[in-house]
């Protein structure tokens, strides 16, 4: 792979000056939009809009042409009509600006005709050694230096956390903007959001190998379309793999009628689902079946540790949901196995005469009368050998109960090795204290026991796969 395409990625990302073109006043337009949110956010370095019928835009001079800006410019930002972006294109190249994000549509999505004149687009960058992000895409973000380059609805989330260590491809702007957005209201921290629209130049496979080096991310979500390069695309998961990175995929287009939905989307090739998953297992990519897991699973393994076997240690407050957590394992490949003699014994000093010690196992209403029961309870499965996670499922503990069991998961997971996850029914509002204490502590919190399972599978056979491969490699 070229460096020049790794060089244009981070004039792209990382930009010290920014040229929109096609910049407006009017904030619904796009050109608009783009402006309000450089400024919005804080770009810290130079915005140059560019209009040849403004003067200036947002309080801002507004240069007439591209070779009328005063200095370079790492990224050009182009929202204009299909027919003038070659000209564009030109004006760009003799400036030196290397690197475009292209929002127009018009392209490939549109059929046959557009597929030739994105050919045509192509072709014209490498004439001009110009690199493209789109087109027909919403734009990029990065949160490690206030670059917010997209007009998504997203970049209007309040209150947008402060930059985190997970990176996001997009190859559907709506759909990834929406989920961007939602992410960003629950709290998590994202470093870098990237929607690649149709692809034409740069694309996924040029993205996470970008990543795969980003001192920024440490784990890498994509939602996927098509690739046009298998190749290329194997060479980026293999890189990433070999960095450490997680790559976790959700890949739509899984049947006929989604791979023809998908062709008619970006214009990009769906191919067999199968294909897709032999390649992700080979190179440790975490595929998810589901679109709201990709940052449950990332989150997951930014804060979880090293789960070294299947074996789940389950303690709940509830008998109802010890059966619903057993059968979820069951049902996704982890093990519920018996606990120790030892262990047995030790727990049931903790409950009353007609109480069972199994695994999962029931505390009754201990609990809310004595939490210390609880504590125990955790230590005791923390000790057992043969445990490798724990999940522990709450019901309706709340406040100020909730704080005093939060603490006390807090205190024993910094003292082992082993994973915690917590699925908690109750309204986060009758326990808002302790879910906060939790979250800002690492430890994951799922609403429910079968979304923290699902999670926790993910996780496990990352986690047994890497391990796996390491030692074949000795």
């Amino acid at each position: 792979m070229n460096d020049k395409r790794m060089e244009a990625i981070n004039k792209l990302l990382y930009p010290k000056s920014v040229a929109v073109i096609g910049a407006s006043n009017n904030e619904k337009k796009t050109g608009g939009r783009l402006m309000a949110y450089l400024t919005k956010h804080d770009f810290p370095y130079e915005i140059y809009p560019i209009n040849p019928k403004e003067t200036q835009i947002q309080g801002r001079a507004c240069y007439q042409s591209i070779r009328d800006l005063p200095n370079n410019v790492d990224v050009a930002l182009v929202v204009l009509p299909v027919k003038m972006i070659f000209s564009v294109m030109e004006e760009c190249a003799a400036k030196g600006i290397k690197s475009l994000l292209i929002y127009s549509s018009g392209f490939a999505e549109l059929g046959e005709e557009g597929e030739e004149l994105q050919k045509n687009l192509v072709r014209k960058a490498r004439e001009l050694d110009v690199y493209i992000c789109g087109p027909n895409a919403i734009g990029v973000a990065n949160t490690q230096q206030n670059f917010f380059g997209s007009f998504s609805m997203a970049m209007e989330t309040p209150n947008i956390p402060k930059p985190g260590k997970i990176s996001f491809i997009t190859q559907s702007g709506a759909i990834g903007g929406g989920l961007l957005s939602r992410v960003w209201s629950e709290g998590i921290g994202t470093s870098t959001f990237i929607s690649s629209g149709n692809e034409a130049d740069l694309d996924s496979a040029d993205y996470i190998r970008f990543l795969a080096d980003d001192n920024n991310t440490e784990v890498i979500c994509v939602y996927l379309e098509g690739i046009r390069d298998g190749q290329k695309f194997i060479a980026a998961l293999k890189k990433a793999y070999e960095k450490g990175k997680p790559v976790i995929v959700y890949k739509n287009g899984r049947t006929s009628l989604g791979k023809k939905s998908v062709q008619s989307h970006t214009g990009s090739l769906a191919g067999d689902f199968h294909v897709y998953e032999a390649v992700f297992k080979q190179y440790g990519v975490i595929s998810v079946n589901h679109l709201e897991e990709l940052f449950e699973v990332a989150k997951a393994l930014l804060v979880m540790k090293e789960i070294n076997g299947k074996n789940v240690g389950v303690l709940s407050t509830s008998g109802g949901a010890c059966t619903i957590i057993a059968d979820s394992c069951i049902q996704t490949g982890l093990s519920v196995p018996a606990f120790s003699q030892k262990t047995q014994a030790k727990l049931s000093e903790l409950i009353p005469e007609y109480g069972i010690v199994q695994n999962p196992f029931d505390t009754t209403a201990n609990i809310i009368n004595d939490p210390k029961a609880f504590r125990v309870a955790m230590d005791t499965l923390i000790k057992d050998n043969e445990i490798d996670s724990i999940v522990l499922m709450l019901t309706t503990v709340g406040e100020p109960v909730a704080s005093v069991v939060a603490q006390d998961i807090i205190n024993l997971s910094k003292n082992t090795n082993k994973s915690i996850i917590i699925t908690w029914l109750i309204s986060e509002t009758l326990a808002a204290n302790a879910f906060q204490m939790l979250r800002n502590n690492g430890i994951p919190i799922f609403s429910s026991p079968e979304r923290a399972i699902t999670v926790l599978n993910y996780v496990t056979n990352y986690h047994l796969n890497k391990t796996k491969r390491l030692k074949e490699r000795v």
